[in-house]
């Protein structure tokens, strides 16, 4: 990140995220635990919650189609109309509108190997009094 487009003085929330909300399915639950779990220490915080919580469900349901199809195997990409006619299973659909709409919230949430490489984590230590900031970066 360029030094000039930092903010020394961006909020930086404290509050860790808990536990996932009871409503959401198991496979969402799953999600939210593996991100809280895996997420590096600070990156996540109880205001990401939201965010967090719309990428857990669509995992889950990303997930659970997913398991559906790959139970049928390959017959379970394609149906059959009532007219006869072989086309692509919905679920196919499904399957990638949520892919999309999870990898906006992985980008936001610093989920990718690209979206981190952007993430510059704030340091604990107050660099306010170090003659060397500047020149050291």
């Amino acid at each position: 990140m360029q030094k000039c487009r930092t903010n020394p003085h961006e909020p930086r929330p404290t509050t860790a995220l808990c536990t996932p909300p009871e409503y959401m399915s198991d496979a969402a639950k799953e999600a939210w635990n593996y991100a809280v779990a895996n997420s590096p220490p600070g990156l996540l915080s109880a205001l990401d919650g939201a965010v967090l919580e719309r990428w857990a469900n669509c995992s889950g349901l990303y997930r659970e189609a997913l398991a559906k199809i790959n139970r049928a195997g390959v017959s379970g990409m394609i149906i059959k109309t009532p007219s006869g006619i072989l086309r692509r299973s919905p679920l196919m659909d499904v399957i990638r509108e949520l892919a999309m709409e999870m990898k906006v919230y992985e980008t936001e949430m610093g989920f990718t190997p690209a979206a981190r490489s952007r993430i510059s984590a704030p340091s604990d230590a107050p660099r306010d009094n170090d003659p060397w900031a500047d020149i050291a970066g």
